[in-house]
């Protein structure tokens, strides 16, 4: 079990991975020197201060937050290195299904299988991201909602994180509630909603920063023969698939997001994981 486990991080108080760049620390260097000067400059003046001195005391005044603010950026950054280092960020995946298990409690249910098994079914397709160089993938992912199952992947590429629920359902014409997301099969209600799904993304999209986008994705797998007719799409924080449809689905949700590893996000979600590589 991972030494991060149990733990929720918000990764938002991170600050930018760039903050604890050589660059970056010269910059606070820099930032303190200006403040250590202007505070020189501004006591020689105290006793006798004039307009035309008086630039002194807004540089002071001035410099020393921007150093301060710099500081803490950088010290942010720098936790979040020690928190996923670099050696982490080569994993290209992470955890396991074997915590996935049928519970009342999950919202959204496979008919005619378990959950593991259709995550399985999932897993052999998400193999197909693999040529992304930013993509990782976590098993078994906590919801960031205290109580409820876990999330059976978490694909997270550059600066976009989805949220995979796997589900098997026999034929038929499927609408989802838009007020409480109750699913509903020709017009009868299953049992089943998508509204803890949603609700999860946008937690999760409150651990992240701003500049990060997190969406649900339910992959429909057909219980047997015949057709399935999934829900309308919904406007950004959840989208529908049918399992032969997943590969090209995904890589347009993931396009246009960033080609390099997120360690805010990976360092979110290593500690959201049932299982640590490391």
């Amino acid at each position: 079990m991972s030494w991060l486990a149990g733990r929720t991080i918000d990764a938002t108080r991170f600050g930018s991975e760039r903050a604890a760049s050589a660059g970056a620390m010269t910059v606070v260097v820099l930032g303190w020197l200006i403040a250590l000067g202007s505070l020189i400059g501004a006591a020689t003046v105290f006793a006798e201060i004039g307009w035309s001195r008086a630039p002194w005391v807004v540089i002071l005044c001035a410099s020393v937050p921007l150093a301060l603010g710099l500081t803490r950026r950088v010290a942010a950054s720098r936790r979040l290195r020690s928190i996923a280092p670099e050696p982490s960020l080569e994993h290209r995946n992470y955890g396991s299904l074997a915590a996935i298990n049928d519970s009342e409690l999950r919202a959204l249910r496979p008919i005619g299988c378990t959950a593991r098994e259709v995550a399985t079914q999932t897993e052999v397709l998400l193999t197909g991201l693999a040529s992304i160089p930013s993509v990782r993938i976590f098993r078994g992912v906590r919801p960031a909602i205290p109580g409820l199952p876990l999330i059976p992947h978490a694909i997270s590429a550059g600066r976009r994180l989805l949220l995979v629920e796997s589900v098997a359902w026999p034929p038929g014409q499927y609408e989802a509630d838009p007020d409480n997301g109750r699913i509903l099969c020709n017009g009868t209600y299953i049992g089943q909603s998508v509204h803890a799904l949603k609700t999860a993304a946008r937690q999760w999209a409150k651990l992240l920063p701003r500049n990060h986008s997190v969406m649900a994705v339910v992959v429909v797998h057909p219980a047997t023969r015949g057709e399935i007719t999934l829900p309308a799409q919904e406007r950004n924080d959840l989208t529908w698939v049918l399992a032969e449809d997943t590969i090209a689905h995904l890589r347009h949700r993931i396009a246009g997001h960033g080609n390099s590893v997120s360690r805010n996000a990976v360092a979110a979600l290593m500690a959201a994981t049932a299982v640590d590589p490391r």
